[in-house]
């Protein structure tokens, strides 16, 4: 070996050595700062936490294949935690107001080789991989994300062959866009201006099944496109428009708006369509004299269609629905 390829050696030796202690300093320091350079172990497993507070992030995408998704505002602080997720196996950016996570099977999420370069994740992704091997690949994972009143998100994409997807008090002009193949989604206290898309773009093909449960929730533009659906919304505020499309299921829906103010075509092959409690033959269609009015479309083979207004208080038929959004406060 000639004697530059051996000073070449020694060199790159005594930068791995120098980078491997310069690593488990740090994570001394951070530790002891309360800080996690990794993962943080919990009773609920290891969560690495991002903190939001000082982000200026208008749009979040998620793609994870098996997951639960917590969406809750009106927290008390912004961030997104990221459980059971092993290190090395996912890749986080954020850039251009935008907070991408992406979950990746295989070690290429931590050495990638593109058609004109390498990237390198980290020396010390490297040090905790074997704590990555440890951990079980069929532990639940869960995404946990908290949003202040003050922190507003413009745009959520979410991809996932299979996830629980759970959004709680948020209040915004939100898209929400939501492809899956199979999900179980639950709404509670939302209310957008904007969209909420189930498979509903273009170029996405219907989601296999979805349950879809929503409570005192409002939508101006709800589109759901599923082979199976099941979905339950209990004082929904359909205020521009709705669209259902799914093949078999089952469709009860219970809307703040009275049957006079809406709009409504609803046709199915074979199941049954229940308006205010009383069986109608299909297609039922039924139009307003105002031109605004929200209209609500469902079209499927076998599902069953349930729709009524609600039957409650003045101070119930409208809780919080109405008016304009602003934060999530």
């Amino acid at each position: 070996m000639k004697p530059t390829s051996i000073v070449s050696l020694i060199i790159a030796v005594l930068l791995i050595i120098l980078g491997l202690v310069t690593c488990m300093i740090a994570q001394n320091m951070a530790t002891a700062n309360g800080e996690f350079l990794f993962s943080e172990t919990r009773e609920d497993g290891l969560v690495n936490t991002v903190d939001l507070t000082e982000s200026e992030i208008s749009k979040i995408e998620l793609i994870v294949s098996d997951a639960e998704i917590n969406i809750i505002g009106r927290s008390e602080k912004a961030c997104i935690e990221f459980v059971n997720f092993r290190e090395n196996y996912y890749n986080l950016s954020a850039a251009n107001r935008v907070l991408s996570f992406s979950e990746i099977p295989d070690i290429t999420s931590m050495l990638k080789f593109w058609e004109n370069g390498f990237t390198f994740k980290g020396m010390r992704y490297l040090l905790n991989f074997k704590k990555d091997q440890e951990q079980p690949a069929d532990v639940r994972k869960i995404i946990n994300l908290y949003l202040t009143s003050e922190k507003e998100i413009k745009i959520f994409d979410i991809s996932a062959d299979n996830c629980t997807l759970n959004i709680e008090t948020m209040s915004s002009a939100t898209d929400y866009n939501i492809t899956v193949k199979t999900a179980e989604i639950t709404t509670t206290g939302l209310k957008t201006s904007s969209n909420f898309n189930i498979n509903a773009k273009e170029t996405d093909i219907p989601a296999k099944s979805v349950t879809l449960n929503m409570d005192t929730s409002m939508a101006a533009y709800l589109n759901v496109n599923a082979d199976e659906l099941n979905m339950d919304a209990d004082v929904y505020r359909c205020s521009a428009e709705t669209n259902i499309t799914c093949e078999s299921g089952s469709i009860d829906i219970e809307t703040v708006k009275k049957m006079d103010a809406l709009k409504l075509e609803i046709d199915t092959v074979s199941g049954k369509i229940l308006v205010d409690d009383t069986e109608t033959d299909s297609p039922y269609n039924h139009n307003t004299q105002n031109a605004d009015d929200a209209k609500l479309t469902i079209t499927t083979n076998s599902a069953d269609v349930s729709i009524r207004s609600v039957t409650t208080t003045t101070e119930a038929e409208d809780p919080g629905l109405s008016g304009e959004d602003g934060g999530n406060g």
